[in-house]
């Protein structure tokens, strides 16, 4: 069940009505996928990967939604369908609008930079979030272009709500709406901070070089750790979290490979967040912004969204949970909650 915070006059009935309808709708296996490689205009080795899902109907809305992926998982996530029904980039072509997902340098089918091809404490951390928003302006840039839109809606998670937000603090003019999925902004996460950093000296981040590896295990052992239920299948479908890591482990360009690799420059600003130091000011955030997360997470956690939501300026603003939901619930089986409420909030006039 969802709770919201409206920042003026509570939900209305009709909000409630018609968020009840987008949650009915069938009908999802019409959208065509197509991918496309964005040229980096900071560096000429970088090609970021996009993957667009059309609209569903001619007379679809003239809108585009970009969404942008996490700390360790790239844009396939988006994309992943639930056990009964589209992934959310689909849904999103359905509801008519123009969807892309992309893959930030160093994820997915992005470039991956030699530093990721060498022992991985031969290089320093890289693709921190004050270089991936340059990432998401090309895109931001190929969208606009290939649609003829004006304004971008952008959808982030996880550590996509920071580049996201801070692409948005400084270039708001080419944000139509933006939406924080499972947020991390500042915050005491002495959870995530003991595992980053050095054992020799507790103050200071690790040596923790340019990327690190995830197999197959570790993903989904840190997901159902999450899952506060007698019967994980409540929450989550095997077949679901198969296809997902699958799919990953197919885009990493080692013959064979057995795990999948992401780059560590999140893990820097990681331990800045997880410090009660944010490494953007939220403040400086004025489109209508939707921050929304599942009740379960425990690396989006309630007091940090609610910091987050206090610190935009946005006259329109809205903060959701969905109860039972993990810091994965877009794959889960109460996804569709959480497409549903985005969809809304894209929606509305105002």
């Amino acid at each position: 069940m969802a709770r919201s915070i409206s920042h003026r006059g509570g939900v209305r009935m009709a909000a409630a009505t018609a968020l009840l309808l987008l949650l009915a709708i069938p009908g999802w296996a019409n959208a065509a996928a197509e991918s496309h490689r964005v040229q980096s205009t900071t560096d000429k080795n970088i090609e970021i990967h996009v993957s667009e899902r059309a609209p569903a109907t001619a007379n679809a809305r003239d809108a585009a939604v970009l969404f942008v992926h996490g700390a360790t998982y790239p844009s396939v996530t988006f994309d992943t369908p639930l056990a009964n029904g589209p992934s959310w980039l689909e849904r999103t072509a359905n509801d008519g609008y123009h969807a892309f997902a992309m893959d930030v340098r160093g994820y997915g089918h992005s470039t991956r930079p030699a530093a990721m091809s060498a022992p991985a404490g031969d290089n320093a951390p890289f693709a921190r979030a004050e270089t991936v928003i340059h990432d998401i302006d090309d895109v931001v840039e190929f969208i606009r272009e290939r649609t003829g839109v004006s304004k971008v809606n952008l959808v982030g998670w996880s550590w996509g709500t920071v580049t996201t937000g801070m692409y948005t603090a400084s270039h708001g003019d080419k944000v139509e709406r933006l939406v924080l999925f499972a947020p991390v902004y500042s915050a005491n996460n002495e959870a995530w901070t003991a595992k980053l950093a050095d054992p020799d000296n507790p103050d200071q981040l690790a040596d923790i070089g340019a990327y690190r590896t995830v197999t197959r295990e570790q993903a989904d052992e840190r997901w159902a750790a999450q899952i506060d239920a007698e019967d994980p299948t409540d929450w989550r479908d095997p077949a679901v979290f198969d296809d997902w890591y699958s799919a990953m482990l197919a885009m990493e360009p080692d013959a064979g490979a057995k795990q999948i690799k992401a780059p560590n420059g999140v893990l820097v600003d990681i331990w800045e967040i997880f410090h009660d130091r944010p490494v953007y000011d939220a403040s400086k955030i004025d489109v209508p912004t939707l921050v929304i997360r599942g009740d379960d997470d425990p690396t989006s956690t309630d007091a940090d969204a609610r910091g987050l939501y206090g610190e935009l300026s946005s006259a329109t603003k809205r903060y959701v949970v969905i109860g039972d939901g993990t810091h994965f619930v877009c794959m889960e089986k109460h996804a569709p909650q959480l497409f549903a409420e985005t969809a809304l909030f894209l929606n509305a006039e105002q």
